[in-house]
């Protein structure tokens, strides 16, 4: 078989490029690992480590920003509800002109705005919001509301959640066997590192709809 002359070589060079798109010549064809300095998996591993752990911690930020709107939203609510007697219709009007005007956003449902009003009434406190409730994704509270009714028990399972990483599956399975009974009372204080970067609950943040 006869090799294609340069100037065939260097058009078919350029049709693969062109399907591959403009990036696709950019990068070189990397070294074989052996020829690589002895570091060089202890580095990457570091960089690896570090790149999960920054991207854990920036999907977070925007869920605590996220529920923290959730909860203004069902503040809002709560408040015109007692003073000006809003009802499921306002809330239907409301959830249509929310959708409408913010069509790339989910999270608006009357379903889901119910669902702010009550995780208003269930958490009064703001800070506590912000410092505890809003450090785990929303669908887990909305689990919560349904199935835990006591304050105290709710807060330790929001605890529990973040301290051990418990996807919604998890956390339902905890709820149902009385967790919060079996290991005793809430802990006492926040824990202040992140989920792990593997555990459920940090996958589900990465996978959530309704995160923006």
């Amino acid at each position: 078989m006869t090799k294609p002359s340069g100037r065939k070589a260097e058009q078919a060079a350029r049709r693969v490029a062109g399907r591959l798109g403009p990036e696709a010549t950019a990068f070189p064809v990397p070294p074989p690992v052996a020829e690589l300095p002895r570091d060089y998996a202890e580095v990457f591993a570091e960089l690896k480590q570090r790149i999960e752990r920054e991207r854990l911690r920036a999907v977070l930020s925007a869920n605590v920003a996220m529920v923290l709107l959730y909860w203004d939203i069902g503040k809002m609510i709560l408040e015109r509800q007692g003073r000006t007697g809003w009802g499921a219709k306002v809330i239907d009007r409301l959830s249509h002109d929310l959708r409408d005007t913010f069509p790339g956003m989910k999270g608006f449902s009357p379903r889901n705005l119910k669902y702010m009003r009550a995780f208003a009434a269930a958490w009064p406190d703001r800070a506590i919001v912000q410092q505890l409730a809003a450090q785990i994704p929303w669908f887990h509270h909305c689990l919560l509301l349904d199935r835990v009714a006591d304050p105290a028990h709710r807060e330790w399972y929001v605890r529990q959640t973040v301290q051990r990483g418990w996807s919604r599956s998890i956390l339902a399975l905890q709820i149902d066997g009385c967790a919060h009974e079996r290991h005793g009372k809430a802990l006492t204080n926040f824990p202040a590192t992140l989920p792990p970067a593997d555990s459920d609950m940090a996958g589900q943040v990465f996978k959530d709809p309704y995160l923006f």
